[in-house]
């Protein structure tokens, strides 16, 4: 479980309170673009052209776009991805920052947050095939159990 989402469960931050953390957080996330320029993986002129292609088509990522143009790899836009991710604001200082957590908080929320994570987690109720002798009139298989009912 993600930080905003433990504390949501735990009622230190409201819905609201989190929704406009996370959108301050996807509102700093560097451009895939921008990020493929200092990687060097693209050009400006590159970039210029998947823009301008992404005028004509609005919704299209601009990932999906370079590696349809065939000027990134599916591989390129996942290690765009991931670095995007690396540089992501983290929600816990978008959270002290507009106030919603003094310090002191925030410093304890996430030391119960990692003791929760390194707890063993409780296996679920599941279900558990045990095998069971079947009587003559029994379906065999799937199929015929479907067509039994």
């Amino acid at each position: 479980m993600h930080f905003g989402l433990y504390l949501k469960k735990r009622g230190v931050v409201s819905a609201e309170q989190l929704v406009s953390a996370l959108e301050v957080q996807m509102s700093t996330l560097v451009p895939i673009g921008q990020l493929a320029l200092e990687e060097g993986m693209l050009s400006a002129r590159d970039i210029f052209n998947i823009l301008r292609a992404q005028g004509n088509a609005p919704n299209v990522r601009f990932g999906d776009l370079a590696v349809e143009m065939g000027l990134l790899t599916r591989d390129d836009v996942m290690r765009l991805l991931m670095i995007q991710a690396d540089r992501k604001r983290p929600i816990a200082e978008i959270l002290a920052g507009q106030g919603v957590l003094t310090e002191e908080q925030l410093e304890s929320e996430l030391a119960a947050y990692r003791r929760a994570q390194l707890r063993p987690k409780r296996e679920s109720a599941t279900m558990k095939f045990v095998p069971m002798p079947l009587s003559k009139d029994a379906p065999r298989t799937v199929a015929e159990s479907v067509t039994a009912v």
